[in-house]
């Protein structure tokens, strides 16, 4: 028996956390450079606000609704995602965290004295009362039949926000009510094929013959058709593959055209994408650097140069040196840079690192020096502690107009409390 924990409207929820005012008001978080909508609060929704729609359309819609809008506060979101997984881990052993607002549990063998949908109850008041913020919980025998049933907690009022899909015929019930398009594991390539031949529902897919579904949608497709009738063949997975590349980038808040600005944004990317490999025990074997020139057209230009480490490393300091190297390869003196970004590649486990005989980095002096800025910067929010590289003129920085403040993370950001005068 798995359940699955989806966050409602999360980032969205996280923005409200600190500001009950914006409950029953409609909020809306925009993507970097505040182009585009991203998320929305069920309010939002209601006004007709579309995923992925420009900001510009919306302004007046904005206006006259007086619609609350927010610049992505990523570092916000993590840190509130982080918080809602560690309490779902009081819950079950065995936790896959799927996505920053999604995890799937594992609730065989588990006490439950009043059920699997009393016992999904107790988790959502638990991170309701310990995080703030407000869950759906799907139960079901398979991950994909638990997807179905969180899309209904969360979509369908009776449910209370916990939808238990116990027997064949609630099962088939979801199916039947189910498009195909929303099953997890078709995807929109294969969504269209199925419905050319009359495959509208889940439930329609589950009654073609397996040996078609074999045939004609590959092994994937297989698998999702006997998880849908009840078959496991996706197990909870609580040691993710080792990833095999880091890729940083934005888009810039204006164009940049000097080569040092463009490095600098660059320097940043660097240092984050290294931040990341620490964290997770990782070191790169290799570093691209791409730019893109500003416009749209097919004629503008796209430059990337990757170098090779002659051993791999989480050290930002090293990492530097290669991207500098990397972004003079690619880049163009009189274009006009609109984009940027990096990636660390040949990632393997730090400890699999095979020094090289002429290697001349003192490789522990620098490892402890990462230890320390990441400590530090962890403790106090932010990058306190940086190198120079990174720089402080940040022309590059992308448009971050509705920003909220990191509560959570920063000591500036802390919410002070004053007690109001008699």
């Amino acid at each position: 028996m798995y359940a699955l924990v989806d966050c409602n409207n999360f980032f969205a929820s996280c923005e409200r956390l600190f500001n009950p005012a914006l409950n029953g008001r409609p909020v809306v978080v925009f993507s970097g450079n505040d182009g585009c909508v991203i998320a929305r609060s069920n309010e939002a929704k209601a006004l007709g606000v579309g995923m992925g729609q420009p900001a510009f359309e919306l302004r007046e819609l904005f206006e006259r609704e007086k619609v609350a809008v927010f610049s992505s506060n990523h570092i916000l979101y993590g840190d509130i995602s982080r918080r809602v997984m560690s309490v779902l881990s009081q819950f079950s052993p065995e936790v896959e965290v799927y996505s920053i607002d999604e995890a799937f549990l594992v609730l065989e063998g588990l006490s439950m004295p009043y059920g699997a949908e009393a016992y999904a109850r107790e988790i959502a008041d638990a991170v309701m009362r310990s995080v703030g913020i407000p869950v759906s919980v799907g139960i079901a025998p398979t991950k994909t039949l638990a997807k179905i049933a969180s899309h209904r907690a969360k979509k369908i009022a009776r449910y209370g926000g916990v939808c238990h899909l116990a027997t064949p015929d609630q099962q088939a019930i979801a199916l039947m009510e189910c498009p195909i398009g929303d099953v997890w594991g078709i995807g929109r390539r294969l969504a269209p094929k199925l419905m050319e031949v009359g495959v509208a529902t889940a439930w329609d897919f589950t009654r073609l013959p397996r040996e078609r579904v074999r045939r004609q949608y590959t092994i994937e497709g297989e698998r999702t058709w006997r998880e849908l009738r009840g078959e496991v063949c996706y197990d909870v997975d609580e040691s993710p593959v080792a990833r095999q590349s880091i890729t940083v980038s934005r888009t810039f808040g204006q164009a940049v055209t000097a080569f040092d600005d463009v490095y600098e944004a660059v320097a940043n990317f660097t240092a984050t994408a290294a931040e990341r490999l620490r964290r997770q025990g990782l070191a790169a074997g290799s570093i691209m650097v791409f730019v893109k020139g500003r416009g749209c057209s097919p004629g503008r230009y796209v430059g990337a140069l990757q170098c090779t480490l002659p051993v791999a490393s989480d050290s930002t300091i090293e990492l530097l040196q290669y991207a500098r190297k990397a972004l003079a390869g690619a880049f163009r003196r009189g274009e006009a840079y609109k984009k940027a970004g990096v990636i660390l590649g040949h990632i393997i486990p730090r400890e699999h690192v095979q020094l090289s005989l002429f290697d001349t980095v003192d490789r522990d002096k620098h490892h402890r020096l990462m230890q320390v800025m990441d400590s530090v910067n962890k403790q106090v929010g932010g990058k306190v502690l940086r190198l120079g590289a990174e720089g402080g003129k940040k022309a590059w920085l992308a448009q971050r107009n509705h920003l909220s403040p990191c509560y959570t993370t920063s000591f500036r950001d802390i919410l002070v409390v004053k007690a109001q005068e008699k």
